[in-house]
């Protein structure tokens, strides 16, 4: 008895740091996908400010081969985020026209398919070991494209910020672990053998009870508050959203143009809404204001993805344990009936 009690407390042990494991990266994940999805989109938008006035330039006759002063245009852009080593501008057949930070060849300066621009992106995202690429289109007020803005974010710098969230989502996930551990240990510590039920399916059940409940309370301690997290987070993002339109309006307000004769406000406004996720609306009240509307159907895409995953986990403990609890009760079951024939038989040969 001794012997299978250990068995079953070192599967225990290691089925319970699996499922444990597993609920930190989801916990990890989602709070990751959040963070960059904001980030981005909001350095894409307040590098914007600084694209546009290129791109009015462009269409009024300057050239983007040919561009005076871009450097500080450049070390502008820089100054949208601190994780930001580099900006660049390339042409549509990814020469380089202009650079400001790393050296270019160090890095993917990559080009986006035009098909990837489709759904009115502000920027497209690729990665590779060691930066985060963000890419905006540079047009020539025609609605052609004359060249891209990309822009280089430091990956380590992106995770040291997120770290403290990791390091609070391993405390609780060991915490629950180790006390669901020591209350298993006492439970398999008290098991007896009897005739009505094998061991064996005592400790099972024991075990896959221990793991199911333990990444249940995980998952579900932190629901409410990476609902919170990304609530906040959302609108935090949305007031500086605004806050980059805002100066983007003042720069114009600034040089003598009232707010109501500025050609076809609300149709900017509108365009910077459809590729806004996190924005449902954009509005300039009398003061030349503008103030944004978080799209609550943001907020719940990555609660749901979210709450997706861990039910996801969670139907994998459950039907695991179910499926080796009712095969383990088949074998025994076989055993028993296996051991009743063979008496039968030893009986009817001594008859």
């Amino acid at each position: 008895m001794a012997k299978i009690k250990l068995r079953f407390t070192l599967a225990l042990v290691a089925l319970l740091s699996v499922v444990m494991c597993a609920s930190l990266i989801i916990k990890n994940l989602s709070i990751q996908e959040v963070y960059e999805d904001l980030t981005f989109m909001r350095i894409s938008l307040e590098a914007r400010q600084y694209i546009s006035q290129v791109e009015y330039d462009i269409k009024y006759g300057r050239q983007l081969d040919n561009f005076y002063d871009m450097q500080t245009t450049l070390k502008n852009v820089q100054t949208c985020s601190s994780y930001m080593e580099g900006a660049y501008i390339v042409a549509t057949d990814a020469k380089l026209f202009y650079q400001s930070g790393l050296n270019p060849q160090q890095l993917n300066l990559s080009i986006p398919r035009e098909a990837e621009y489709s759904a009115g992106k502000l920027y497209t995202m690729t990665e590779d070991a060691g930066h985060y690429y963000l890419t905006e289109l540079i047009n020539n007020g025609g609605g052609i494209v004359v060249g891209y803005l990309i822009m280089c974010i430091d990956k380590n710098a992106v995770n040291n910020t997120l770290a403290s969230y990791d390091k609070q989502n391993m405390v609780q996930t060991l915490m629950i672990a180790l006390e669901l551990l020591g209350i298993a240990l006492f439970i398999i510590r008290r098991i007896r053998p009897d005739t009505q039920k094998p061991i064996a399916l005592k400790l099972l059940l024991v075990l896959f009870i221990t793991v199911t409940l333990a990444a249940a309370l995980d998952s579900g301690l932190v629901l409410t508050s990476f609902y919170s997290v990304v609530n906040d987070a959302a609108h935090q993002a949305a007031d500086k959203m605004a806050q980059s339109l805002q100066s983007q309006v003042d720069t114009i307000i600034a040089k003598g143009v009232s707010a109501d004769r500025i050609y076809d406000l609300n149709g900017w406004l509108a365009r910077n809404i459809s590729e806004l996720k996190i924005v449902t609306s954009l509005t300039l009240d009398r003061n030349n204001k503008i103030t944004a509307a978080v799209s609550q159907g943001y907020i719940n895409s990555f609660f749901n993805r979210f709450l997706w995953r861990i039910s996801m986990l969670l139907s994998a403990c459950v039907c695991s344990g179910s499926a080796a609890y009712w095969l383990t009760a088949v074998y025994y079951r076989r055993k028993d009936a296996g051991k009743i024939l063979k008496l039968e038989k030893e009986n009817s040969i001594d008859a």
